[in-house]
This record gives structure tokens, sequence and C-alpha cells, in this order.
């Protein structure tokens, strides 16, 4: 077959879905992108915002999120056809070195600051109080979370695979712990007012648009959706169960496909594409989508009806000191220290992800470069550059006053949001382009491609606006 008028190689069989009863196979990849948001975004942005400026921005969360959701569906349909990842997918449009460059470079210099090894040394800080001074006591249990990240990685036969599981069910306990402190906590106030701004929205004349642009980028996973479809890829989902996996180091070295294999598109084979596509739709919709928006609302909720009474507003090296009331009124002392171990295991956990992820990116960027690459010596020495370069700017927190977890997370989040855009705009133009001699019923609707289109629009406005504010308060 051809795509964009280019020869591509083919392969006559469709590997059968497998049965719904393969649980991390379908769930897991997504739940590291779930948890990534979790950890990202809703317990560190969004209550600095519904805490200085209440809730009548959530509306456009919202709209982020699903602007974010199917622009995912999208990536992840390719991921099924082809078994390319998502900035494979993009470089069909932007050329390999256009996306190297404004894709995967931007997504290493924005996740290359160890923002939430940072934030997790902060909630240890709390519950140890050793060292005694908070930098001090930052930088070293910043570095000790990130020793334990890489450890997690070298012990593991497939890079992703204890990483997913740590991310599954810290993310399930998370939610039955939110869940009950929503039901003791929220006031019902609160609740009318989320739901008023869900479709009215209020933005104060005030607004810090810097932070508002950094969490409208990472509502649920954000630009890190890119990195579900990684992911996806790497656990075998449709034409993808051709290429392999990652290893980690206890694992056997592999040989692992990079250029797209697409299949015949036989009667067969595309029931089985249809199958693959609607399980991938209902992951993302269901788990990612659904379980991003209940953590929203209840992370919103619990800042409006607890934090912002009282004038907490979480910043600084204080970035996640000021949460544990969301334990701490319905259970005591004891909601306090388990809300802290809750959030150093949702930040390690985090930092997990994305540093498993950002040397991934990386590693497989670099072996398209070559014929016969050895992956797995490319993935660690890609990790070897990752922990220098982290361990380094971990140390700014002790040596550069105005260095703060805080910002760590905001800067991220914004040269972030410049991959996001980049790849939403090369998503848009693939679903016109690429999909010629796909069947029509494997191919995106054109509501989805104008919805999408949109959302481009949207965060490029954000983005604009972010960076007004960010130099005119220079």
């Amino acid at each position: 077959m051809k795509i964009k008028g280019q020869d591509v190689e083919t392969h006559p069989v469709v590997p059968e879905p497998l049965p719904p009863k393969k649980f991390m196979l379908y769930v897991g990849p997504c739940m590291m992108s779930v948890a990534l948001g979790l950890g990202t975004s809703e317990l560190i942005l969004y209550p600095r915002l519904t805490a200085e400026f209440g809730t009548g921005w959530i509306g456009m969360m919202v709209l982020s999120l699903l602007f974010q959701t199917v622009w995912a569906q999208e990536m992840a349909r390719w991921v099924v056809l082809s078994g390319e990842h998502g900035a494979k997918f993009n470089a069909r449009i932007l050329s390999r070195i256009g996306t190297l460059v404004s894709i995967t470079f931007f997504m290493f210099l924005a996740f290359a600051i160890p923002a939430w090894s940072s934030v997790a040394a902060t909630a240890v800080l709390e519950l140890v109080r050793w060292p005694a001074d908070v930098r001090v006591g930052t930088v070293f249990w910043a570095y000790v979370s990130f020793l334990l990240v890489f450890a997690v990685i070298f012990v593991s036969k497939v890079a992703r695979s204890i990483v997913e599981k740590i991310a599954t069910w810290a993310t399930v306990a998370a939610w039955i712990l939110l869940i009950a402190a929503a039901i003791m906590s929220i006031r019902p106030e609160s609740l009318a007012e989320m739901g008023k701004h869900v479709f009215i929205w209020d933005i104060p004349e005030k607004m810090n648009w810097w932070v508002l642009g950094s969490t409208l980028a990472w509502v649920g996973a954000g630009p890190t959706l890119l990195w579900y479809t990684y992911w996806m890829k790497d656990a075998g989902w449709g034409m993808a169960k051709y290429f392999g996996a990652i290893p980690g180091g206890m694992g056997r070295k592999v040989e692992l496909r990079s250029e797209g294999l697409f299949p015949e598109f036989s009667p067969a084979n595309i029931v089985r594409l249809k199958t693959w596509i609607r399980r991938s739709n209902f992951v993302l919709w269901g788990a990612y989508f659904g379980g991003s928006l209940l953590t929203i609302l209840i992370v919103v909720g619990l800042s409006d009806s607890l934090l912002r009474p009282r004038g907490l507003v979480p910043s600084g090296f204080d970035v996640i000191k000021h949460q544990a009331l969301f334990f701490q009124k319905p259970l005591g002392a004891f909601g306090a220290v388990l809300f802290m171990i809750m959030a150093w295991m949702f930040f390690f956990n985090n930092q997990m992800s994305i540093s498993e992820a950002v040397v991934r990116q990386n590693a497989e960027a670099t072996a398209s470069f070559k014929k016969r690459p050895d992956i797995k010596k490319i993935y660690f020495s890609w990790w070897a550059v990752y922990l220098v370069i982290s361990f380094v700017l971990i140390a700014l927190h002790f040596y550069v006053p105005a260095v703060s977890p805080f910002g760590f997370v905001t800067y991220s989040a914004m040269l972030s949001l410049v991959s996001l855009i980049v790849s939403i705009f090369a998503t848009v133009v693939g679903k016109v382009v690429l999909y010629r001699d796909v069947p029509k019923e494997l191919r995106p609707s054109l509501f989805g491609t104008v919805f999408l289109a949109a959302g481009f629009l949207f965060f490029l406005f954000c983005i604009v606006r972010a960076l007004i504010a960010f130099f005119g308060n220079a």
C-alpha cells in the first residue's frame, strides 16, 4: 500500500485482539498517563489556581481535557494501524528532523527538569523533618527519590513493566482516598459553583495566566499523552505486536522495529483492526477521560472548600504542604501523614514514568538513525545522560535562591506546551493526508478532525496569553 505517495511494508495478518482479561496490556499504558496527570497537575497546579482565584476557570479545564483525549485517540488509532508511535506519526507530516526539533527536543527540555523528584522531596521532608534546612532537605530527598527511580528501571525485564503496575495500583488507591475525602469535606456551595462554571466561565481580571496556561497544558496527562502511544506500541497494540518492547536492566537485548508495518486490508483484518480501535477508544474515554475528570472535580472541590477559605496558596517549597488538609480535616493528624505518603508515592511514580518516557523517546529517536540498533545499549546510554542532567538541576535548589519545585513545574509545563501544539497540528494534518488508502471504516471522523483543529487554536491562544503575562510581569 501507499502512505502519502510512498510505498510502505505490509503484513498479511493483523494480530488477534487479546481477551479483556489481559488487564495490564489494555489498562497499564493508559494508567501510566492517568497517574502522570494526577501527579503533574492535579495535586500541584489545580490547588494553586483554586486557592487564589476560585473555580471560574474549571470549564476551560474540561474543554482542554476533551481536546487532549481526542488527540490521544487519533494517535492511538495510528499505533493500531501501523505500529508507529505518535511522534513517528507526526514525523510523516513534519519530517523526521522537524519532529526531533519541534516535539522530541522540547519534551526533553521540559521533562529533563526533575520537578517531581523535587516535589516528592518536599513531601518526605514534611514527614521526617530531616534535614532541618529546607533547601538541603529538598536536594537530599530529591536525589534519593531519583536513584530509586533508576533502580526500578534497572531491575525490570521490560523497561515499563514495574512502572505501569505501580502507576495502576497507586492511582486506584488515590481515587479511593480522594473520593472518601471529597464525601467528607467538599462544601455544597463549592459543588454548585463548580457545576455553574463548567458551562459559564468566570476568569478574574487578575488571573495568573502563566499558571493557568501551565494548568491547561497539563489537564490530565497533557503533552505526555504522546508517550502513551510509546507505551501502547511497547505493549503490542494492533500491528505493534510485531515491533518488540524495550528491555530493562535485567532484560535481554532485542531488535526493535521503528518503521511502520501496515496490514493488508482484507475483511478479516479490518474486523480485527476495528476491535483494536474500539478497545483503544474505550480505554481512553473510560479510564483516561473519566479518571482525569473525576480527579479534576475532586481536587478543585477540596481546594475550594479547604484551602481558599484559609488563604493557603501552594507555591515555592510549600508546593504540596497545604494539600495535607484534604485528609487532615476528616482524619486528623493521621490523615495529614497519609496524604504526604500518598503524595510522595505519586510524585515518585511521576518521576519514574516521566524519566522512562523521556529516555525511551530519545532512545527510539536515536535508534531510527541506525540500521541494526542495540536498543538496550542506546536506552541506558540516554539514562546516563539523563541522570547527570537531573542531578545538576536538582542541585540548583541549593545554589540558586530563586529556584523552587513549583517554579520547576510551571516552566516544564510551558515548554511541553510547545510540543503539544505542534503535535496536535501535525495530527490534524495527518488525519487528512495519511488515510487516503485506508478503508473508510478505519478512518477518523470529520467531526473529530474539525474538533481537534479547534483544539489547536485553543492551545495556541493559551500559550500566547501565558507568554504575554510572563513577559509583562518580567
